[in-house]
């Protein structure tokens, strides 16, 4: 086993994975930080392949997303890669079958080489790092004190600073425009994880999903969240408890599924919208945009 670390959480991942040549998505991930609980990700192999996608599709489908359904196996869950042609060939037939709490891990798969005639040669498919396994890495950080978000997260003067919003509304613009103006470090562009721990809520880089490329294991204390909108001017205003949690229901990555998860995750996010400021950002992609925000957070520590 190989051992990786986010968000105060430990990842053991099975030595042929960690050994496969798809591994950028935890390559940076490998310093060791405390960690409050274990995710354990084996190799079941290809033998039990057709078996396991046998099992899993005679129980019922309770979430689909473009890559994978996953079925309720009733003491586990089973994520089934989709079968279409062009899928199969990019992410590899596969399942992925999870203890209840998602703690335990097993990856079916098949890694059959295929001829890609964009590039040209043989390419053998992806281990779904950023799909399957995230998504199940994501659920069981919902059971134990955290949150994955739809946003992008930067670190000034010791604090965190996250912007929440719809694809295409600015998340990575401003976080980069504090890169430029605020002197600010870039942790990661979309899906960081949030958790409260000893009472303190902390920003996290995360393995996955990084946008361009942007993902570092780093954590810092959250000072504030804002929540974009483009806008012909620059404004700026506190929101309610209320209107936070309308922004977190829609940009907290949760697994709908999951009625214990969702259990645990619920009081978590009002407890997040109840100690740390949110604010409604209405912006241009400039230097202002940034000076208004850091001003507004400073000002009301």
């Amino acid at each position: 086993m190989h051992e990786y670390y986010f968000a105060n959480y430990r990842l053991l991942v099975d030595e042929y994975i960690s050994n496969s040549d798809y591994m950028d998505y935890l390559a940076g991930f490998s310093q060791v930080m405390p960690a409050t609980h274990t995710f354990t990700v084996r190799w079941g192999g290809e033998v039990l392949l057709d078996q396991q996608y046998a099992e899993a599709i005679t129980h019922p489908v309770v979430c689909t997303t473009d890559r994978f359904n996953i079925h309720d196996m009733h003491d586990s869950w089973a994520f089934v890669s989709l079968m279409n042609e062009d899928t199969m060939k990019r992410n590899g037939k596969y399942v992925l079958t999870c203890s209840r709490d998602y703690r335990v891990m097993t990856l079916y798969i098949s890694r059959q080489r295929y001829y890609e005639e964009v590039i040209q040669r043989w390419v053998t498919p992806d281990i779904p790092f950023s799909s399957a396994i995230r998504a199940a890495c994501e659920a069981g950080m919902t059971m134990r004190d955290g949150m994955p978000l739809h946003a992008s997260l930067v670190e000034k003067d010791g604090y965190g600073v996250v912007f929440l919003g719809p694809s295409g509304m600015g998340k990575s613009t401003q976080a980069k425009l504090w890169v430029e103006h605020q002197g600010a470090d870039f942790i990661i562009g979309d899906r960081p994880g949030l958790r409260r721990i000893d009472g303190q809520w902390v920003g996290y880089g995360m393995p996955w999903d990084g946008k361009d490329g942007i993902r570092q294991q780093k954590q810092v204390p959250i000072r504030a969240l804002i929540s974009l909108e483009q806008a012909p001017e620059n404004s700026i205003r506190r929101l309610t408890k209320q209107e936070a949690m309308i922004v977190l229901l829609n940009q907290v990555m949760m697994p709908m599924w999951d009625d214990a998860a969702m259990a645990l995750l619920t009081p978590l996010m009002g407890q997040l919208a109840t100690e740390i400021p949110f604010y409604h950002l209405k912006n241009l992609p400039n230097r202002e945009a940034t000076e208004l925000t850091r001003e507004t957070i400073t000002n009301n520590r």
